[in-house]
C-alpha cells in the first residue's frame, strides 16, 4: 500500500516542472523540513504530477510545525495551491468542504488536505473518502497531497483502504521522528489507599460487644452494606446518636468517605471532633485525626495529611494503644511515600510490620506488607514487591478483607503492566473493579479504570484508553481526588498528543502538571518530563 521512500527517491530526475528554476531552488526546503530522502521524493512528486490530473501522495508528519512548514514551502513552489483543513469540516460533507476551498478546480494546480488527526470526526471523514473516492477524484482532478499524523495514517488505512490504494506515493514518518519515549513514559500509578485507616487493625479474633463496633469492623474489612445495616439497627435503639454520639457521627463520616463524598465526610469528622473535645475522648480524637488525614491524602494534600497523621500517632503513643499505633505508622508510611520521602516511608512500614507481627495483628500485617510492596516497586525491586503483595493478598483473602483484597489486586495489576503481562493485569483489574462496585467505592473504581486505560494504551488501543481515562477523570474530579485527577489529565493529554491532537494534549498535560505542582507529590518530576517532551514536539523547529 505504501510506496517506499527509497524507490521514489531513486527514480530518474524528470524535466523541470511548471514552476521553473526559481521554484526548484525554493523546493530545496522540502529536504530541510522532512529529511533528505523524503524531501527529494516529495519534490519529484510535484514535478511529475502538477498539470497531469488526479494523483495522490500521503506524507506522514508528526510535528505541527513541520506540517505548516511543508504547506508554506509547497505554496511557494505551487502558486495555485488550495489547502483544506479536515478538522474544520464539521457536519458538512468532504465534497462541500473541498468546494469551499477550491471552487474552480480547473484553475488550481494542487490540493492539500491537512489536520485529519485533529478532527473529532476522523472516522466519518475516512469512510467518506473511501466511499466517494472516484467521485472526488473526478470532481477535483488535480494532484492531492494528504499531510497526516502517523496515528491518523493508521486510521486512514483501516477505515479508507480503497482510497489509500490511490496513493502513488506514501512517505512514512522518519524513524527518528517517533515518540517512543512518550509511549513508554508513565507516571507512578497512584497508590491505592486501603480505605478507612482508623483502627485498621481491629482484633478480629474477638467478638465486638456492640453494634457500633460490629459496624466499624465491617467498614474496615470493606463490607459496606453490612455496616449500613448494622448502623440502621443501632439508630433504631439510639435515635439521638447521629447528632450526639461522636462514635456514631464518626461512622457516618466513614461511609460518606467510602462513597466518595469527601467534603461531607470531613464535615462529619469535624463534628465528631467537637463532640470529643467536649468530653476529652482522646482515643476517638486520635482516630478522627487519622480519618481526616486519610481524606486529605485522598484529596492530594499530602503535607496536611502528614501533619494530622503525626498528631494522631503521638496520641496513640501517649495512650499506649499499640494496635492503632501500628495502623497509624502504616498510614503515615503511605503519606510519606506520596511526598517522595521513600526512606522515611520504608522505615515506618517496617516498624508497623514488626509491631503488627508482635501483636498477632493479621489485618495490620497485611496493610504493612502492602506498603512495603509499594515501596519496593517504587525502587524497582519488582520481584520482591510481588512476593510481598501476594502474601498481603493471601491474608486479606483469609480474613475476607475486601479493602486489602482490592489494594493487593490493584498493585499486582500495576506490577504486571510494568512487566508487560497484560493478560494478568486485565484479570487482576477485572477482580478489582468487581470489588469496587460491590463496595460502592468510587475512589477504588477511578484508580482501577486509570490502570485499565494504561493497559489499553500499552496494547495499542487508544480509543479504549481514551474512554477509560475520561471516565476515571470524571470520577476523580467529582470526588476531589486530585492525585488521580492529575494523573488522568497527564495520561489523557499524552494520548491526545501522540495521536496528533497536540494542542489539546498539551493543554491537558499542563493542567495535570499544575495540579501536581500544587500537591507537591512525587509524580511531579515525571509529569514535568512528559510535558517537556510534548513541548519539544510542538516546537517551531524542523529537521535540518
Amino acid at each position: 500500500m505504501r510506496a517506499s521512500t527509497s524507490s521514489a527517491a531513486s527514480a530518474a530526475e524528470p524535466p523541470a516542472g511548471p514552476s521553473g528554476e526559481a521554484a526548484r531552488a525554493e523546493a530545496g526546503s522540502f529536504e530541510r523540513i522532512v529529511g533528505s530522502e523524503r524531501g527529494a521524493a516529495y519534490r519529484r512528486f510535484i514535478d511529475w504530477s502538477v498539470g497531469e490530473g488526479f494523483t495522490l501522495a500521503v506524507v506522514e508528519i508528526r510535528r505541527p510545525a513541520q506540517r505548516e512548514a511543508l504547506a508554506e514551502a509547497t505554496g511557494a513552489v505551487v502558486p495555485r495551491l488550495c489547502i483544506a483543513r479536515l478538522a474544520s469540516v464539521g457536519a458538512r460533507s468532504i465534497r462541500t468542504l473541498l468546494e469551499e476551498v477550491c471552487p474552480s478546480p480547473a484553475e488550481v494546480s494542487m490540493l492539500m488536505l491537512t489536520h485529519l488527526e485533529e478532527s473529532h470526526d476522523a472516522g466519518r471523514i475516512c469512510a467518506e473518502l473511501n466511499v466517494h473516492r472516484d467521485e472526488l477524484a473526478r470532481r477535483f482532478a488535480v494532484p492531492w497531497v494528504l499531510v497526516v499524523h502517523p496515528a491518523a495514517a493508521l486510521a486512514l488505512q483501516r477505515d479508507a483502504p480503497d482510497f489509500c490504494d490511490f496513493a502513488g506515493l506514501w512517505l512514512p514518518e522518519e524513524p527518528d521522528e517517533g515518540a517512543e519515549p512518550l509511549l513508554e513514559q508513565a507516571l507512578h500509578a497512584p497508590a491505592a489507599s486501603s480505605g478507612s485507616t482508623v483502627r485498621l487493625s481491629p482484633d478480629v479474633t474477638m467478638t465486638p460487644k456492640d453494634l457500633l463496633s460490629l459496624a466499624h469492623e465491617a467498614v474496615v474489612l470493606g463490607h459496606v452494606d453490612q455496616a449500613a445495616d448494622l448502623l440502621a439497627q443501632y439508630d433504631m435503639k439510639h435515635p439521638d446518636a447521629r447528632t450526639q454520639d461522636a462514635r456514631r457521627v464518626h461512622m457516618d463520616g466513614l461511609l460518606l468517605g467510602i462513597r466518595g463524598h469527601l467534603d461531607e465526610a470531613l464535615t462529619r469528622f469535624h463534628a465528631a471532633l467537637e463532640l470529643c473535645h467536649g468530653d476529652g475522648d482522646r482515643p476517638t480524637i486520635a482516630a478522627l485525626l487519622e480519618e481526616i488525614a486519610h481524606v486529605r491524602m485522598t484529596q492530594g494534600d499530602f503535607t496536611a495529611a502528614s501533619h494530622l497523621a503525626q498528631q494522631a500517632l503521638e496520641l496513640f503513643e501517649q495512650l499506649g494503644d499499640q494496635r492503632n499505633r501500628a495502623a497509624s505508622m502504616s498510614q503515615l508510611s503511605t503519606i510519606e511515600l506520596g511526598l517522595g520521602n521513600d526512606e522515611k516511608a520504608l522505615q515506618l512500614a517496617r516498624e508497623a510490620l514488626k509491631l503488627s507481627e508482635e501483636l498477632g495483628d493479621q489485618v495490620g500485617r497485611s496493610r504493612s506488607l502492602y506498603n512495603l510492596s509499594n515501596i519496593e516497586k517504587r525502587n524497582g525491586n519488582h520481584a520482591k514487591a510481588r512476593e510481598l503483595v501476594l502474601e498481603s493478598l493471601r491474608i486479606s483473602d483469609m480474613l475476607e478483607d475486601r479493602n486489602g483484597q482490592f489494594v493487593s489486586l490493584y498493585h499486582l495489576a500495576t506490577l504486571a503492566i510494568h512487566q508487560g503481562n497484560y493478560v494478568e493485569a486485565r484479570e487482576r483489574l477485572r477482580e478489582a473493579l468487581e470489588l469496587s462496585e460491590e463496595m460502592g467505592n468510587a475512589m477504588y473504581r477511578s484508580a482501577a479504570l486509570h490502570a485499565r486505560a494504561t493497559v489499553e494504551w500499552r496494547e495499542g488501543n487508544p480509543a479504549e484508553a481514551r474512554e477509560l481515562w475520561r471516565e476515571s477523570l470524571k470520577i476523580s474530579e467529582a470526588l476531589g481526588a486530585k492525585e488521580i485527577q492529575a494523573g488522568a489529565l497527564v495520561s489523557l493529554g499524552r494520548l491526545e498528543a501522540v495521536q496528533g491532537r497536540l494542542k489539546h494534549g498539551l493543554a491537558l498535560v499542563r493542567e495535570g502538571v499544575g495540579i501536581f505542582k500544587e500537591l507537591g507529590g512525587s509524580n511531579l518530576p515525571e509529569a514535568r518530563e512528559i510535558l517537556r517532551k510534548l513541548e519539544s514536539l510542538s516546537a517551531a523547529d524542523v529537521p535540518g
